[in-house]
């Protein structure tokens, strides 16, 4: 008994699909933030001011006028609900423990 062929054709566009998916979910987001007031992230301190998030996996860059200011690493957890907007939460230390990425229903998590 072997496959059929309508099964075998079937299994192929399945991985196909798969695999044109993959980059689509791996794709870093790279987001402008306005810093209000500062914070710190990975022991760097953020003064306020513009600058550009990009998330890729479990690590957070964050860059100022083209230059790498700061990056961390963290571990994904479940949120109650999608986030309506990009940035980071801050303890009450000002030290950031949350990376947010807009349409998400997770965050980074920052130790």
């Amino acid at each position: 008994m072997g496959v059929s062929r309508k099964h075998a054709v079937v299994a192929v566009a399945l991985l196909v699909a798969l695999a044109l998916a993959m980059p689509v979910l791996a794709r870093p987001s790279r987001t402008n933030l306005t810093l209000t007031d500062a914070c710190q992230l990975a022991g760097t301190k953020l003064p306020p001011g513009e600058y550009v998030m990009v998330v890729d996996g479990n690590t957070v860059t964050v860059l100022h006028n083209n230059k790498v200011v700061v990056k961390a690493t963290g571990e994904w957890k479940k949120a109650d609900s999608k986030f309506h907007d990009s940035g980071f939460a801050c303890n009450a230390e000002g030290h950031v423990v949350q990376v947010r990425v807009e349409g998400r229903d997770s965050y980074l998590a920052i130790s």
